[in-house]
């Protein structure tokens, strides 16, 4: 009979390999089920036993966490895992201990938004920081142009357009004729409320341009306006009622209050008009912190029902009506109280 050849001078050397190349780690307290010694013959059932048995044990002390985790070094010869990252999650640092799954908070005026294998940073205004200057940036909410509906008088401003930009959105107009008004405008809510505005007009004021805060009455097609605007060689303050059309058509009547020290339209200047159940209250501010009381009018006093509410802009008898007008809006709030 033939002496079948002897494998151990393979199998044993590729076995002490194994355990060689384990031997720093936990993978070396795997003990082979069969031992064999040089010069045994050698058996396929007990090699092949032995090579399974160090694969079962490699496989039982290999890190295995939850699908999609990370794996970590625990610095004992092992490794740990995380539980697997959710939609903008990050794994974050703690010293002296293992890292964790996390997410980013956002600071003032910051808005996180965290998405598939996505985080998104942007500002929730137009400005950084804060700290309170003559814009406020602190309190500039950007308008969502989407919100509004644009409304005009039934003969509209030439080229009568209202678009989103960079810091807000711009009501605009190529020419400004005589009894032409724009608005954009939201719906009010019901009970009280506040609306708080950040604009600046640029174009013709003379004689009667008005850029202003509206609330317009859709059911008796009625409008008011508080705004400023040109008056001689001052500048005033101006509660205006129009009618016709849908509401911003002709002029029905205004009251007006002079002040030289008022700033020119050409700045941004804070406007609010606050409803209490009873008075639209109109104030200005330069600051968008402290604002001034000027008018206070019952709600009644020309309108019925008080349905929607935005920037507007009304042109009257003006000098220069061939020349463009634009009313920039920067920042618009409007609250339930």
């Amino acid at each position: 009979m033939t002496k079948r050849p002897s494998l151990l001078p393979f199998a044993t050397p590729i076995l002490a390999a194994l355990l060689a190349t384990t031997a720093s780690s936990a993978f070396a307290a795997c003990t082979p089920p069969n031992q064999l010694q040089a010069g045994d013959v050698a058996d396929a059932t007990k090699v092949t036993a032995n090579f399974t048995a160090l694969a079962n044990c490699a496989d039982a002390q290999t890190p295995s966490g939850a699908a999609n985790s990370i794996v970590y070094n625990t610095g004992s010869g092992s490794f740990g895992g995380t539980t697997p990252l959710a939609d903008g999650q990050l794994l974050i640092g703690s010293t002296g201990n293992p890292p964790q799954s996390g997410t980013v908070s956002a600071g003032s005026g910051i808005a996180i938004t965290g998405g598939s294998a996505s985080l998104t940073i942007s500002a929730t205004g137009s400005g950084t920081g804060t700290g309170v200057d003559w814009l406020n940036k602190a309190a500039v909410t950007k308008p969502n142009l989407a919100s509004f509906t644009l409304q005009t008088s039934t003969t509209p401003p030439s080229g009568a357009t209202f678009t989103s930009t960079t810091r807000g959105m711009l009501l605009s107009t190529s020419s400004i004729a005589d009894s032409r008004a724009m608005m954009a405008e939201v719906s009010l809510p019901s009970g009280n409320w506040q609306a708080t505005m950040l604009a600046v007009y640029t174009g013709p004021m003379s004689s009667y341009a008005l850029p202003s805060l509206a609330v317009r009455d859709s059911v008796a097609k009625r409008a008011v306006l508080f705004g400023f605007g040109a008056y001689g060689s001052g500048m005033r303050f101006d509660y205006d009622k129009l009618s016709g059309g849908i509401g911003l058509d002709s002029w029905s009547g205004d009251s007006l209050v002079r002040d030289a020290g008022f700033p020119t339209p050409s700045e941004p200047i804070w406007a609010r008009l606050a409803f209490n159940g009873t008075n639209l209250i109109w104030s200005f501010s330069r600051d968008g912190e402290r604002f001034a009381t000027v008018y206070t009018i019952s709600a009644t006093d020309y309108l019925t029902n008080l349905s929607t509410i935005g920037p507007a802009v009304v042109f009257g008898l003006p000098t220069h009506p061939a020349w463009n007008a634009g009313y920039h809006v920067l920042s618009w709030n409007l609250v339930s109280n």
